[in-house]
C-alpha cells in the first residue's frame, strides 16, 4: 500500500512490491493475479469500511442534520485512520478496469446515494436550505472531506477532531436556513 501511495500505482512494479514485502514472485502470484488485485483489495477494504460506518450513522438517528454532522466527522476522521487508502482511492482508482472498476463504482455510488438521501431528506424537511440539488450538495461536501487528505498534517496546528468540527460548522452554517434570510447568495 505504501508503494502505491508514495510512487503511484502505475509506477509501482510487481518487483518493487515483492521486494518491499520480502516475498517471492511465486508467493505474490499465489495470492494475486496481478498488481491490480492489490489495488482492488485496497479500494474494497476502504469503501466497505466507509459503507459500514455510513449505515451505522444512518441507523442511529432519523435527524438529517445529526446524520450529516456525523457523516462529515466520520469522513474526516477516516483520513487519520486510513490516510493511505484515502489517497490511493482518490488518485489511483482510475487504474481499475472492467469488472473490478464496476464493483468499486457500484460501492462508491451506494455511498454517494446514502449521503444524498441525507441531503434530500434534510431539504424536504426544511432542515437544509435548497441552495443546490441534493446531488451537487453531496458531491461538494464529499469532495471537501476527501481532499483534506492532501493538506491535513498530523503534526499541524489543529487535530482532525477540531478540523472536523470546524468543517462541519462551515457546512451546516452554509446550508442551515437563517431566520428571515433568503438562503442564497
Amino acid at each position: 500500500m505504501k508503494l502505491f501511495e508514495d510512487r503511484g500505482y502505475h509506477v509501482t512494479t510487481v518487483e518493487a512490491i515483492v521486494s518491499e514485502a520480502g516475498v517471492t514472485k511465486g508467493a505474490f502470484y499465489y495470492h494475486f493475479t496481478d498488481k491490480e488485485d492489490i489495488l482492488l483489495q485496497i479500494q474494497d477494504d476502504y469503501i466497505d469500511n466507509r459503507l459500514r460506518n455510513c449505515e451505522r450513522i444512518l441507523a442511529s438517528t432519523d435527524d438529517p442534520l445529526e446524520q450529516l454532522k456525523e457523516l462529515i466527522h466520520e469522513a474526516l476522521i477516516g483520513i487519520v485512520d486510513y490516510r493511505a487508502q484515502v489517497a490511493i482511492f482518490l488518485q489511483e482508482r482510475r487504474f481499475l478496469v472492467g469488472e473490478r472498476f464496476s464493483a468499486i463504482k457500484a460501492k462508491r455510488d451506494a455511498l454517494d446515494d446514502q449521503w444524498m438521501s441525507v441531503m434530500r431528506a434534510g431539504m424536504e424537511q426544511g432542515v437544509f436550505a435548497p441552495v443546490a440539488s441534493p446531488r451537487i450538495a453531496t458531491l461538494a461536501v464529499l469532495g471537501m472531506c476527501a481532499w483534506a487528505v492532501t493538506w491535513y498534517r498530523a503534526d499541524g496546528a489543529l487535530g482532525m477532531q477540531e478540523i472536523a468540527q470546524q468543517m462541519t460548522n462551515m457546512v451546516v452554517s452554509g446550508i442551515f436556513p437563517r431566520p428571515g434570510g433568503a438562503g442564497t447568495a
